[in-house]
């Protein structure tokens, strides 16, 4: 039989395709590396992701309880308020109670005295008038 080709063609071509598949292999080993590489820093991102996925979870969870907590102090607050109005308003009635009581008392002092004043002179007259009010 009788080749189509001669031996070192054949042995050239066989070179050629050995040198190709070989280039073809080494790019392929790239490849993997890059893609392992590729893997890596996507399982990376992905666990990356992950972390801050439950870092917003926290920081919601965070900022609902603030805005609870900021909802009772505004409720505590206007409680509050709404006390000082009521503490406010009785402190107005006590003081007119005391005014009103400051007064009476002091007419009640005038009158005493204008009581004492008139048994003074009962006595006094009674004695024959010899004696002052101390």
């Amino acid at each position: 039989m009788t080749n189509a080709f001669p031996p070192e063609d054949i042995s050239a071509r066989f070179d050629n395709i050995d040198t190709r598949l070989e280039e073809i292999g080494d790019e392929l080993d790239l490849l993997r590396t890059v893609q392992n590489a590729n893997r890596r820093e996507t399982r990376g991102n992905s666990q990356t992701i992950a972390r801050l996925e439950r870092t917003i979870r926290e920081l919601a969870d965070i900022a609902r309880l603030h805005q609870e907590g900021l909802r009772a102090a505004q409720r505590d607050a206007e409680r509050d308020r709404q006390t000082i109005r009521e503490v406010e308003l009785q402190a107005d009635r006590d003081r007119e109670v005391l005014l009103a009581s400051l007064l009476q008392a002091e007419r009640d002092r005038l009158a005493f005295q204008e009581e004492i004043r008139r048994i003074w002179e009962y006595l006094r007259d009674r004695n024959g008038g010899s004696s002052t009010p101390n």
